[in-house]
């Protein structure tokens, strides 16, 4: 209890969360009765918690226990009673892989200040997640809670770690995002590779000595990327000595095995989403561990990777709170103090009545909310960054970036990051419907992939449907499409300078392929022996280069022979052949072919002793040549439109970051052509809410500026109308008289709006405090009753809000309107007169 005292004693350095505390406590006007006071129960606990605390000094020797921090503001609470399991409504929230990523992102991690010592508060997990920020005690209690909340059996432990671990310091660590993108590869690939029936095949023969040369350079990597690791960095000061070293305090989340399907006992580290094995964790001891229901004291003296989580054992653990649970152990006794050396042992008849009395009271915490416009930014202020071992990841909010960046990962040769090998782009609600990009510096290679729903490059023509797009500046270029376009394409390979190639399916003509052949070796032949080629194709970097070979395959036709049905056409147009070939029959391994030569328009087969084209054969085979030199030079209009299209939308994000630099998207308008971003429908869905709940408040206001843009002096100036001329002449005390009288009313009738406010605010708090004082006067309540009575709370809470606004709304435009007043009456020429007054004569004298 001494090292307790001196922990107090002490003086405590003001961090960003006792900040956080009191700007709570100072701006939130009605608090929660639970939050600033203890019910009896809650009271009779702490009695307990105490006297177990003393019994266990008196056992054990002098050893610090962290049983009942103070809150926010300032009161007691027994650690497991601030557990507040919740169920949110996100999918995200489910699992605890997602779970516990999404938290990781979602806070500003502090430090603990020293790192070791506890934290001088524990504040409600409620309130953790309004601020997105807190250390590893805040972290694992918000996180402990929505996993309890869906059902996982979910524990906090608190004990020491490394300081790796206590300052959030991954540039030694891999980073995990690319192990799920392995992990989802991997699924993808074994779902195809999958099949009904399969051959085992016998395994091929390998020489041990090989292997053991492989295995050895294997781990010959494994040491120098270790060392690697291990070497300075300027952003890693991990490097240095630790004057903590060994006894910096953590906190972190156990899940154990059973519920929700978990096959084994893990560790989740709350502030980075990481899941380690109960048996090679890097904790190095664990002090304590508690959940909603009960707390535990670690008594084993060993690694944090060695202890034995068999909780209800006295030889490992003891317990605080004696339940049903605790009672019957794993070793079946209910003996309390069966771990105690030399300790008096309880009387039989206490123990069974502090069983039935000594319960854990409901959590103190009201229950954990995360709005949708915050839980969909997911990033703390919008955008984070994290360092890893020859990595970065930035991640940024949704409509943050210009460009709809939410994520890039780059990966580096170096530890330093300075040269960049990779960098993948993560994006969203783009209307190109570009969702990943790719790029390799270092090859200057990009690859892009796009969502379904990409329009052609103008109305009237087909195309569209961009799928992928792999480029390799100066070498060639990739387009994957999917198959919904018009003309079947589905992929367009170009060699630049060198062949073109595309792919088709389900077209009426049955064309699956067609490509054409290029030679730049044409050029320089023909420009010393003669005139340019007329067959030429357009390559954009190169200008016209000559065609050497056109080819077209074609799908089976069932309606027409073997013989006569053509599978490839190819036209040599250098050497001025035309060979075709028919499809094979059923059964055979040779097909038909015949190989064409043209003479000046005549076509001549080989050999010339054999039969040879009729004259309507050989038009046929000429037309179908000019017409394949016809679709090539379409289709590669068609491609060069999709390149332009891209490099258009790409000139059009550079242009609108300098336009839009610092300007938010309007939502609730329909987005337009040139915008780069298009919100989604529930984006769009929950903007319109909030704009038509601003415009109610607006129309509110109008309606009470509307009614006070009447004739204020009207009521006052009916008795001074000249009953002759019906205008109003007034004298100067006659004016002072009227504006006297309006001023008067216009201020009672201000104050009487400020009263009627004050009056409905008061009766909304004094109702909700009676609920509150009547389900703690109730004790253990049903868990339909405290949903009622959230219900009622959250609702009460919102109009309470929303009187307070008003009134305090209300008091700021009574000065404002007051001073419109008087202007108004100033400048009304109907009281001139009583700014023009000259003396009065003295009369009657």
């Amino acid at each position: 209890m001494e090292d307790g005292s001196n922990l107090t004693e002490r003086m405590e350095p003001v961090t960003q969360k006792a900040i956080r505390c009191r700007r709570l406590v100072a701006e939130v006007q009605t608090p929660n009765p639970q939050y600033c006071s203890n019910t009896p129960k809650e009271e009779l606990l702490l009695e307990h918690v105490r006297e177990f605390e003393e019994q266990f000094v008196n056992v054990y020797g002098n050893r610090f226990l962290f049983l009942c921090p103070p809150n926010e503001y300032g009161v007691p609470k027994f650690l497991p009673s601030t557990l507040r399991p919740t169920h949110l409504p996100y999918k995200e929230l489910y699992e605890v892989e997602s779970c516990a990523q999404f938290l990781a992102d979602f806070f500003n991690y502090d430090e603990l200040n020293p790192p070791d010592r506890y934290p001088s508060v524990i504040p409600a997990p409620h309130s953790v997640l309004q601020w997105q920020a807190g250390d590893s005690f805040d972290l694992s209690i918000a996180l402990c809670s929505l996993l309890l909340g869906v059902g996982y059996d979910a524990y906090c432990v608190s004990g020491f770690a490394p300081r790796f671990i206590t300052t959030r310091n991954e540039a030694r660590s891999a980073c995990p995002q690319l192990d799920w993108n392995q992990v989802v590869r991997t699924e993808k690939s074994q779902s195809t590779e999958d099949s009904e029936f399969t051959i085992h095949k016998k395994p091929p023969l390998a020489s041990e000595y090989r292997q053991a040369k492989k295995e050895a350079e294997e781990n010959d990597k494994i040491r120098l990327e270790e060392e690697e690791r291990k070497s300075d960095s300027e952003d890693d000061p991990s490097s240095e000595e630790d004057e903590h070293e060994n006894r910096r305090i953590h906190c972190w989340v156990l899940v154990r095995k059973g519920c929700r399907e978990v096959a084994d006992d893990m560790y989740v580290e709350p502030t980075t989403g990481r899941i380690y094995e109960v048996n090679r964790c890097p904790y190095l001891k664990i002090d304590l561990i508690w959940n909603h229901r009960n707390l535990w004291v670690n008594m084993q003296v060993c690694n944090a990777s060695q202890v034995q989580l068999d909780l209800y054992n006295s030889r490992f653990f003891e317990y605080v709170m004696l339940n049903a649970d605790a009672r019957i152990g794993l070793n079946g006794t209910g003996n309390y103090n069966e771990g105690l050396e030399g300790g008096e042992e309880m009387d039989g008849g206490k123990v069974e009545e502090a069983a039935q009395i000594l319960d854990m009271p409901p959590s103190w915490s009201e229950r954990l909310e995360i709005s949708r416009e915050v839980f969909h930014a997911r990033c703390f202020k919008g955008e984070k960054t994290i360092f890893y071992h020859k990595c970065k990841v930035e991640q940024y909010a949704p409509y943050t970036q210009d460009d709809g960046l939410v994520q890039r990962i780059t990966l580096y040769k170096d530890i330093r990051r300075q040269i960049p090998l990779e960098v993948r782009e993560s994006f969203k609600h783009r209307r190109d419907r570009l969702h990943e990009r790719l790029r390799r510096p270092m090859q200057n290679e990009t690859i892009e992939h796009f969502y379904p729903g990409r329009p052609s490059s103008t109305t009237s023509a087909g195309g569209g449907a961009l799928k992928q797009y792999r480029e390799i500046s100066a070498v060639s270029r990739e387009l994957l499409f999917y198959n919904s376009r018009l003309d079947g394409l589905v992929q367009c390979v170009e060699l630049i300078g060198k062949k073109m190639f595309e792919f088709f399916e389900d077209r009426d003509d049955r064309l699956v392929y067609h490509s054409v052949t290029l030679d730049p070796t044409i050029v320089a032949s023909s420009t010393r022996d003669g005139p340019k080629p007329k067959d030429t194709y357009l390559v954009e970097s190169m200008g016209e280069v000559p065609i050497r070979k056109m080819t077209q395959k074609f799908a089976r036709n069932p309606a027409v022979p073997c013989n006569e049905d053509i599978h490839k056409i190819s036209y040599f147009l250098a050497l001025g052949q035309i060979r075709v070939d028919y499809h094979r029959p059923p059964g055979q391994l040779t097909y038909h072919s015949v190989t064409y030569v043209n003479e000046d328009g005549i076509l001549y087969s080989l050999p010339r002793n054999g039969p040879q084209p009729t004259q309507q054969e050989v038009h046929k085979l000429l037309q179908m040549q000019s017409s394949c030199r016809d679709i090539l030079t379409e289709s590669h209009q068609r491609t060069h439109g999709e390149l332009n299209q891209r490099r258009k939308e790409e000139n059009g994000i550079r242009a609108s970051r300098s336009v839009q630099t610092g300007k938010k998207r309007e939502m609730t308008m329909p987005a337009s052509r040139e915008d780069v971003l298009e919100p989604s429908v529930y984006d769009i869905a929950r903007e319109l809410a909030r704009a038509e709940g601003l415009r109610d408040g607006q129309e509110e206001e109008e309606r009470e500026e509307s009614t006070s843009k009447v004739d204020v002096l009207a009521p006052y100036l009916v008795d001074f109308v000249n009953k002759d001329t019906k205008f109003v002449q007034l004298d100067s005390l006659q004016a002072e008289l009227v504006m006297k009288k309006c001023t008067q009313d216009f201020r009672k009738r201000l104050t009487d709006r400020a009263e009627i406010i004050q009056k409905r605010l008061e009766e909304e708090q004094e109702t909700l405090r009676k609920r509150r004082a009547q389900m703690q006067r109730r004790g253990d309540n049903g868990e339909k009753d405290e949903r009622e009575f959230e219900r009622y709370q959250s609702q009460a809470m919102f109009r309470t809000q929303i009187l307070e606004q008003r009134l305090a709304r209300h008091e700021m435009q009574a000065i404002e309107k007051f001073q419109e007043l008087e202007r108004m009456l100033q400048e009304d020429p109907r009281l001139a007169a009583m700014w023009q007054r000259e003396p009065v004569p003295a009369t009657g004298k």
